[in-house]
């Protein structure tokens, strides 16, 4: 939506001709995929992968921009009565008909994936416009994909991407997972292998062969470092990789993605503060501590958003008054009228604000 078509939907005098919400509504009665605001995509089907993963086939509507492989989106769906997002990577490349592959590890303690999982044919869902750097459209030398558990997701786009061209890359693919039942792709990648013979894939299952350390690089692939490497897996899988590369040097070599949502501590003794919108009226309440999204969230509402992280910008709204800690920068924000970000920030005071929904 541009600035000039949100400013029409904000002019007070209109409503209730322009209120947005109601006619999302009313053009949902005719297909639940039509929106003026969101990207909204239909359930096309849902496929195991393996005994804790699932890809989702998704076709979205003509709000979505489109993506660069190894970028993700952000998922967003019902949960206990309360709308929550996480963010997942595309797992296939760019589709001539504009469809999309998001697989999603399904977590014990991961609401979102859970519910991901019970998805079926014909749902609808919301998802957020594509995201990320993690990308590496035109490699310049060699290239190193090292991925663990699902983290293999992004890898698996790019691979299809570069696959697909008349000058392939020199490509690389170390992956490790518990066990070959397992590996996700596993039969997506020995197909793409016997298209593409130069593909060199190398495999690691931690139950029998023990976890990949930086030590089995140099023995896997001897001219590592004079590749570009990109990493995706769990936190100490990828801390152990960028420390090895820092400690040779070779962090600019290195990119790496992941996903963990920006985390806060709340003190049992935390002040509460009482957050209202611009209409004056009480919107939702956040203790000291815990980030506005999560606490608007937690309350039943859904405001815009996306990384809950503090970079891609999406959860910007205007702060008309009170104060906030910026707990990415550890600032504070004047007492006045500005811009802020809702992931990165907890209330110091009563605020005001101007969310969009």
């Amino acid at each position: 939506m541009t600035a000039s078509t949100a400013a029409f939907w904000q002019i007070p005098w209109l409503k209730p001709l322009n209120d947005v919400e109601a006619w999302n509504r009313v053009l949902q009665l005719a297909n639940r995929t039509w929106s003026l605001t969101e990207v909204r995509a239909r359930v096309l089907s849902v496929v195991r992968e393996c005994a804790d993963a699932v890809s989702l086939h998704l076709k979205p509507n003509g709000r979505f921009k489109g993506f660069v492989p190894g970028q993700y989106l952000s998922l967003t769906l019902p949960c206990n009565g309360v709308l929550k997002s996480r963010s997942f990577s595309l797992s296939k490349a760019p589709a001539r008909d504009g469809s999309l592959r998001l697989t999603i590890r399904i977590k014990h303690d991961g609401s979102v994936s859970k519910a991901a999982a019970e998805l079926k044919a014909g749902d609808v869902v919301t998802i957020g416009q594509a995201m990320g750097e993690f990308t590496l459209p035109e490699p310049e030398r060699g290239v190193l994909l090292l991925s663990a558990g699902s983290g293999i997701t992004p890898m698996m786009a790019m691979l299809q991407d570069w696959a697909g061209r008349g000058k392939r890359p020199d490509v690389v693919l170390v992956h490790s997972c518990r066990h070959a039942s397992d590996w996700i792709f596993r039969e997506e990648l020995q197909t793409l292998v016997h298209r593409w013979p130069e593909l060199r894939v190398h495999s690691r299952f931690s139950a029998r062969d023990g976890r990949l350390h930086t030590d089995d690089l140099a023995a896997l692939v001897p001219d590592y470092a004079e590749r570009d490497t990109l990493l995706c897996g769990p936190e100490g899988f990828m801390a152990d990789i960028a420390g090895h590369y820092r400690a040779h040097g070779l962090s600019a070599r290195l990119k790496q993605e992941h996903f963990q949502a920006f985390k806060t501590e709340i003190r049992p003794d935390a002040p509460e503060y009482r957050v209202f919108g611009a209409d004056g009226q009480a919107a939702f309440t956040a203790r000291n501590g815990q980030n506005l999204l999560e606490a608007a969230e937690r309350q039943g509402l859904n405001p815009a958003h996306g990384c809950r992280r503090g970079i891609c910008m999406t959860c910007t709204c205007r702060k008309l008054g009170g104060t906030v800690h910026n707990q990415l920068t550890d600032t504070l924000s004047g007492d006045g009228d500005e811009w802020i970000q809702l992931c990165v920030s907890t209330p110091v005071s009563d605020l005001h604000l101007e969310m969009t929904p």
